[in-house]
């Protein structure tokens, strides 16, 4: 049976599926009522139903680079449509998945991957040309704020000279050859939901656009919380991998690991759980006395992915790893200069001088240079050889532990603001 059919045949439930996904990550903007997200989900999955039918990538790339168009006129961001992108992928994965076998779904995903990500790629291109462009109306005005999202202004507008993202929740800015990232969710510590974390690859983009040779990435000036890490509202509650490979924080971490221009964390006050990924997979870290920093999955009893964890293996000895992971318990930033997490520990009135400093002294070195030295260390430090059998064993552990009661029982006490009573079971 064609793959086209299969997927046809499943339209109303694979719909439904996403459209409550997408409205439980809160990534939906005022920009649209619950009709119209059901009728863009459902218009995106018939076109990517004719794309499988026709082997034909072009017809989503002219659809997502008008959705682009329509959205920066309106005065939105992309955001949301970001989202129903990711999340109806999830869907039709699964479904391929339950319904496929063998060499045909080896092929289905393949082909779902690549008609999606082109889709996805033409939307971000299409509208960060038209949003760095020197007359951006969104220069003028910034996108309408999301629900519960605040700007780092805290009034939701976006300095002058500056591009807003995410509802308001992040804005970039250029200067020089330096481009500056800033988390500005206030109300929600920046948390770094679906919303933000595609916010983010939205806003690095844009500023590569720019051809900037160095990107900073900060929280937004008297933030006591640099990011509250992933946002534990979005987390599947059992039964599917709460870390898969297309979550949005996972996309995140891979974008700021293979651009091709150097990216300093500037960190003032605390770093958490999935945050704390994010700003190692930056290329270094500059901080000040407020920084901490902490990886909690097993608050949470959550199992790590093996990416995630080959991140930290690459900057840190696997003792250390082992402290921060099993005990859960911040490190102060002495310690972490001392561990080599950060760079360079300055003094909190010096930080952000020093860090556009040493950016700008980057991006004034050879940008060629610095991006194939960049990608062969990425190279080296991502690709170590598993055995497929001791894959297969882990994500079995794992699969044992994300199916658990134990996690539950995580998700609940957060929720509930109570400690955890894990059983091991």
């Amino acid at each position: 049976m064609e793959t086209s059919a299969v997927l046809a045949g499943a339209e109303d439930r694979v719909v439904d599926e996403a459209l409550a996904e997408l409205e439980r990550r809160h990534t939906c903007d005022q920009a649209s009522s619950p009709e119209m997200r059901r009728r863009h989900l459902r218009n995106l999955f018939e076109l990517v139903v004719r794309c499988v039918h026709d082997g034909d990538v072009e017809p989503i790339i002219a659809s997502a680079h008008q959705l682009a168009v329509d959205r920066f006129a309106a005065g939105f961001d992309i955001g949301e449509v970001q989202g129903e992108f990711n999340v109806l992928e999830e869907v039709l994965w699964r479904q391929v998945a339950d319904t496929l076998a063998g060499d045909q779904r080896i092929e289905a995903l393949e082909l779902l991957n690549a008609i999606l990500g082109a889709g996805r790629d033409a939307l971000a291109r299409t509208y960060v040309a038209l949003a760095s462009g020197a007359d951006s109306p969104l220069r003028e005005h910034p996108a309408v704020p999301q629900e519960g999202g605040e700007a780092g202004t805290g009034d939701g507008s976006v300095p002058a000279g500056a591009i807003g993202f995410a509802g308001g929740a992040l804005r970039t800015e250029v200067l020089g050859r330096v481009g500056v990232i800033t988390l500005g969710d206030e109300h929600r510590r920046n948390a770094l939901s679906a919303e933000l974390a595609n916010g983010i690859v939205a806003a690095l983009e844009s500023l590569r656009a720019q051809d900037v040779r160095a990107v900073v990435l900060r929280a937004a000036e008297g933030m006591r919380v640099w990011s509250a890490g992933r946002d534990i509202t979005e987390l599947p509650r059992g039964r599917r991998d709460p870390l898969a490979y297309n979550d949005p924080l996972e996309e995140l971490i891979r974008s700021i690991r293979v651009c091709p221009v150097p990216i300093i964390a500037m960190v003032h006050g605390s770093v958490w759980g999935g945050a704390f990924d994010l700003v190692l997979s930056c290329d270094m870290v500059t901080a000040d006395e407020t920084a901490m920093f902490a990886i909690t999955p097993a608050n949470l009893g959550l199992p790590y992915n093996t990416t995630g964890l080959l991140h930290f293996l690459g900057r840190l000895p696997i003792n250390l790893i082992k402290e921060m992971f099993f005990a859960a318990a911040p490190v102060d930033a002495h310690k972490a200069k001392e561990w080599l997490v950060v760079n360079h520990l300055v003094d909190a009135a010096e930080l952000e001088a020093f860090t556009l400093d040493l950016a700008a002294t980057m991006a004034s070195k050879s940008p060629l240079a610095i991006s194939v030295i960049k990608e062969q260390l990425r190279v080296l430090n991502d690709y170590q050889p598993i055995a497929a059998q001791v894959y297969e064993r882990i994500q079995g552990l794992r699969r044992e532990a994300y199916d658990s009661s134990d996690y539950l029982e995580g998700l609940n006490a957060f929720a509930e603001k109570r400690q955890p009573v894990f059983r091991g079971t």
